[in-house]
């Protein structure tokens, strides 16, 4: 792992490109309770089943780091949209949009209203993500 000098964060890739801009958690939820209380319940569920999580509050999103940055959350006004990598395509009858990223890597969107959305088959799939660094 690399450790920016200037920000603290860490990275996989030495001198990896990134911004060093920190923002305070609480300005993605200005105006966004129920996106609030949704990230709320999906951070703990990713550290109750998952593993340890650290948050890091960018300008541009909410990024998950276990050993790595494995996933990211925006908060929007009616849900939170969440995203992770997985080194596989993955057959889904839920919601959701996946990008192939590069010749093993799969991102996967998933624009979320509910808890309940955040099932076993949810919670799976980012610990998937979450053991990838490892």
């Amino acid at each position: 792992m690399w450790k920016c000098p200037k920000c603290k964060r860490e990275f996989k890739k030495v001198n990896q490109s990134h911004s060093c801009q920190s923002y305070p958690l609480k300005l993605h939820f200005e105006g966004k309770e129920w996106a609030k209380e949704l990230f709320n319940y999906y951070k703990s569920q990713v550290e109750k089943l998952v593993g340890p999580v650290k948050i890091e509050s960018l300008p541009c999103c909410i990024h998950f780091v276990g050993k790595y940055s494995f996933g990211a959350c925006w908060a929007l006004k009616d849900k939170i949209r969440i995203d992770f990598a997985l080194d596989h395509p993955v057959t889904l009858k839920r919601d959701h949009k996946v990008n192939k990223i590069s010749a093993n890597r799969y991102m996967y969107y998933f624009d979320i209203f509910n808890k309940s959305e955040i099932d076993s088959e949810l919670m799976n799939l980012v610990g998937e993500s979450y053991k990838l660094g490892e």
